[in-house]
């Protein structure tokens, strides 16, 4: 369901027999065509809305029909897992740093 009075959507999937929603702000990524039944991935800030609770600051929406979901959430654990072990040396080389 898109609001576009309201840069509002509400994106909607069904798994293992459970209804999801998210709302997001499209604001950021306007003008948005919504293609009803597409699979859309949402990039951006989590903030709270007293309205509808959570909701998506929308930086990147695109459409990902197509795309392999599955290779697509792997790459994403890999960059998550990059990261974090990034920080991880990180901080490691800053408590080095302050122990000399």
């Amino acid at each position: 369901c898109y609001q576009p009075e309201e840069s509002r959507a509400t994106l909607s999937a069904q798994h293992a027999s459970k209804d999801h929603q998210v709302v997001v702000h499209t604001l950021f990524v306007e003008p948005f065509n919504p293609i009803v039944g597409a699979q859309y991935i949402a990039l951006g800030e989590i903030e709270k809305n007293e309205e509808v609770g959570v909701m998506v600051q929308a930086r990147v929406l695109n459409c990902v029909d197509g795309v392999n979901i599955a290779l697509l959430q792997k790459a994403i654990s890999e960059q998550r897992s990059f990261f974090k072990e990034r920080e991880s040396k990180q901080g490691d080389a800053a408590q080095a740093a302050d122990a000399t």
